[in-house]
């Protein structure tokens, strides 16, 4: 199987600073979908880095979880982005509709972010500086 692209990784590791990129009221997102394929991937990195069949199976049940919240993200980045949209052709809009719609996104967002935070910490708990540059090489 191949390697995890460089590309996967990055997007993985930094999704939060992404959302920005699928957020515009004049054109669809590029959807990057977080397949079955993504977690094969993460589970061949895992079991090509890490030996110890414990923090293997640790590692690639957060990564799981990784991905999980990450397609969570996405869906709500997709969801805010067409309210985004619906409001932006409202000519009648107000100014509350719009600071609600992003207060709304921002509830649901900053725990999921926490939570995606707290993932990263605890997979590079489980490695050393060595097998952490393997599985995000």
């Amino acid at each position: 199987m191949r390697k995890l692209s460089k590309h996967t990784i990055a997007f993985l590791l930094a999704l939060p600073l992404a959302f920005a990129l699928f957020v515009s009221c004049s054109s669809s997102p590029k959807k990057v979908e977080l397949t079955e394929e993504t977690t094969q991937h993460w589970n061949t990195q895992v079991e090509e880095a890490i030996k110890d069949p414990e923090r293997a199976a640790k590692l690639k049940q957060l990564g799981q979880q990784l991905i999980d919240v990450s397609s969570s993200i996405q869906q709500d980045v997709e969801a805010f982005n067409q309210k985004a949209m619906a409001l932006n052709e409202n000519y009648d809009a107000t100014h509350e509709e719009l600071q609600q719609m992003i207060d709304d996104f921002s509830a649901k967002r900053n725990p999921k972010f926490a939570e995606y935070r707290d993932i990263i910490f605890a997979m590079r708990s489980e490695v050393n500086a060595d097998e952490w540059k393997a599985l995000t090489d």
